[in-house]
C-alpha cells in the first residue's frame, strides 16, 4: 500500500512515476481488511490493491509487472533494472515490504528490530540522496492504512523537493 499511495500522490502532482509490481504483495493474501477508512464492511486485499492501481493509473502512474532486480547509482541518476528492461530516474522509492535485498546491495545498513529495517529521515529519504523507502521496510507498522499514509507523506516531501515549494493535494 505504501508504494501505491506514493505513486498516486506523485501522479496526481504530474510527476512521472513508474511502479514495478510483481503482484506478490502480502496484502493480496488478506481476505478482509476491516480497518481501512471508507470501507465500513471491509474490503479484500486483492480488491484494495486493484482499486489503488486503477486510481494511480487514472492519474498517470505507469505500472510494470516485473521485479526490480538491481538499482545502481549513475552520477545524479539511478539505473533501475527490471524484467528485460532498464529505466533511469532522479529518485527511487523502495516499497518492498520485508525484502531488503536491493537496499543492502546499494550499501544501506539495516537497523531497528533485529536489524531488519532501512533507516529513513522524517521525509522517507535514506542515507543515499534521492533514494527513499516507505512502508514496512522502514519499520513502520504494516497495517494498510498506516502504510498508505507513509507513502503519501513521502510523496508530498518528494513533490516539494522537486518543485521547491510547499505542496498540498486537494481535489478540485
Amino acid at each position: 500500500m505504501a508504494g501505491m499511495s506514493c505513486a498516486l500522490f506523485l501522479a496526481r502532482a504530474s510527476v512521472g512515476v513508474t511502479v514495478f509490481d510483481s503482484g506478490r504483495s502480502s496484502l493480496r493474501r488478506v481476505s478482509r481488511v476491516a480497518n481501512y477508512l471508507g470501507f465500513p464492511d471491509g474490503i479484500g486485499g486483492n480488491e484494495l490493491l486493484d482499486r489503488g492501481r486503477q486510481q494511480a493509473e487514472r492519474f498517470g502512474a505507469r505500472f510494470v509487472d516485473a521485479d526490480v532486480t538491481a538499482i545502481e547509482r549513475r552520477g545524479d541518476l539511478f539505473l533501475v533494472r527490471a524484467g528485460q528492461g532498464e529505466l533511469t530516474s532522479t529518485f527511487v522509492v523502495l516499497a518492498s515490504n520485508k525484502s531488503t535485498d536491493l537496499a543492502r546491495a546499494m550499501g544501506l545498513s539495516l537497523g531497528g528490530f533485529g536489524d531488519k529495517f532501512i533507516g529513513v529521515d522524517a521525509h522517507g529519504e535514506t542515507t543515499i540522496s534521492g533514494l527513499y523507502a516507505v512502508g514496512r521496510i522502514t519499520g513502520i507498522p504494516s497495517q494498510a492504512v498506516i502504510s498508505a499514509g507513509d507513502g503519501a507523506k513521502t510523496a508530498i516531501a518528494l513533490i516539494q523537493k522537486i518543485r521547491g515549494q510547499y505542496y498540498v493535494d486537494h481535489d478540485t
